[in-house]
């Protein structure tokens, strides 16, 4: 158009160049107009324009103000509130005033957006809501939990529903996690619930020992968020509001009864969403997940198995009780304390860090797993300290009690396997009598059985003998006796 008015920024533009020196060619040139256009603003002033507060701006208390919001308080509420004293603009308006006097002074909060390196970590979290099923048998509804990991640079997206939070399903959730990714990044960014941190605490949080043993096994670091903290797992936040913006309206009228069709159902819409280009980034999350995948750490040959720990400590005959079964160490851990990891089919036994023993768990009850080089030699078990107060505490019951122990620690095969039943044989005699426990070491040498049950019940079933009483015709004084007739001379 002819006549029509350039921008007050080319106006301002101009008079700088002319400032500069520049002529007006030169101007025309530089900022592609018409040297026309530059000569008619060439000679004309441009001030700026000034911001004023417009008049009832300047009689609002906005220190006041700024310590409502402070207290919490909405500005929605603030602005009903002054709109009834004083006669105020648009709401919007009140707002960009309130940012001019009110926030002026004050120190605006930064955020420093994080970069994540490809392959370097992932964010997990269960989320706050998710889809009940109906068991088609009994009608009966059953929640579910909706676990959510995230690839921090890539953001590409896993999930699946589980039944509960506890530790079993957080651990089958990661093994499938990490399957589906086809690698391992270097660190975790967890939340805080109980089957992964134990102990929430901002420097030293202390973590679940199942899920650091399992973090082991896939040689990943786990970094605790802050608790409260969302922004400290910003990726996985985000991936839990996708889903339940976008998958959970669209499966609002399905009826779920098992867990595997639903999860069958939030896996193709996770197929669909990772494909599809975002558009902050241009790409999609799959484009950017086969960039950083190659970063990623090779899996392990097997997954994780969901182990157990409990304490343990060692008995003097060398074994440790594990439901019901007993099982050997070596001989220098006797008398300490153990950490028992187990699972359904080993128990292992650690001192502090490293691994003492390994034992396939025995089937039934009752059994001794043993391996003979866990013992020492003949001379040591003689003098071990425990042997030998057994003997004393049998010399001090009686005989055949001794010759009773003597026997049993004596038996071939596996040494001190039998220190456990001598020490209950000699503790009966704190429930029963020294002379019961002799009696039932008697009947046990005699009969030839040597199971604890039956020395308890004989010591048990023990009966002092009462004295003999014995009947004899009394005695006749010859001069007493009468005969009929008379006296027998």
């Amino acid at each position: 158009m002819a006549n029509r008015r350039k921008h007050m920024v080319v106006q301002q533009e101009i008079q700088r160049l002319r400032g500069l020196g520049h002529s007006q060619r030169k101007v025309s040139k530089i900022l592609g107009i018409h040297r026309n256009t530059v000569k008619g603003y060439w000679n004309k002033s441009v001030p700026l324009p000034e911001s004023r507060a417009p008049d009832w701006a300047n009689h609002l208390d906005w220190e006041r103000i700024a310590d409502e919001v402070e207290a919490k308080v909405p500005l929605t509420i603030i602005y009903e509130e002054q709109s009834q004293v004083h006669s105020l603009a648009s709401y919007s308006s009140f707002c960009r005033q309130f940012k001019k006097h009110a926030i002026k002074d004050k120190i605006t909060e930064t955020t420093v957006r994080i970069y994540r390196p490809p392959g370097e970590s992932v964010e997990t979290d269960y989320s706050g809501g998710s889809i009940d099923i109906i068991s088609p048998s009994t009608g009966e509804i059953i929640k579910t939990e909706l676990f959510v990991g995230t690839m921090s640079n890539s953001s590409m997206m896993y999930a699946e529903f589980s039944f509960s939070q506890k530790l079993e399903d957080w651990i089958e959730s990661h093994n499938r996690m990490f399957r589906f990714y086809g690698g391992v990044p270097k660190y975790e960014i967890t939340d805080n619930l109980k089957s992964a941190v134990t102990k929430c605490d901002h420097f030293d949080p202390v973590i679940n020992r199942t899920f650091l043993d399992m973090a082991r096994h896939y040689s990943i670091a786990i970094d605790p968020a802050d608790k409260r903290c969302p922004k400290h797992k910003p990726n996985v936040e985000k991936s839990v509001d996708v889903i339940q913006v976008d998958f959970f309206p669209r499966v609002r009228n399905r009826t779920f009864t098992s867990l595997r069709e639903l999860n069958q159902c939030l896996w193709d819409y996770l197929e669909k969403k990772n494909r599809k280009v975002m558009k902050e980034k241009g790409v999609s999350r799959l484009e950017l997940f086969e960039r950083e995948k190659p970063l990623l750490k090779a899996l392990p040959e097997n997954p994780y198995e969901l182990c157990h720990w409990k304490r343990a400590k060692i008995h003097p005959d060398c074994c440790f009780q594990f439901q019901k079964n007993f099982y050997s160490v070596p001989y220098a851990y006797a008398g300490k304390e153990v950490e028992l990891k187990y699972n359904s089919r080993t128990v292992q036994a650690f001192s502090e860090t490293d691994l003492v023993k390994t034992h396939v768990i025995a089937k039934g009850t009752g059994h001794f797993v043993i391996d003979e080089k866990d013992y020492p030699e003949k001379a040591i078990i003689d003098t071990n300290l425990y042997v030998q107060r057994a003997l004393k505490e049998a010399t001090r019951i009686g005989e055949n009690t001794l010759l009773l122990v003597e026997k049993l620690l004596s038996m071939p095969r596996y040494p001190l396997k039998n220190l456990r039943k001598v020490q209950a044989v000699v503790s009966l005699q704190k429930k029963y009598s020294r002379t019961a426990v002799e009696s039932a070491a008697t009947d046990a040498l005699k009969f030839d059985k040597f199971s604890y049950h039956f020395i308890k019940m004989c010591a048990k079933n023990y009966r002092t003998p009462k004295p003999k009483i014995i009947y004899a015709a009394p005695s006749r004084q010859k001069q007493l006796v009468c005969l009929q007739g008379g006296i027998n001379e």
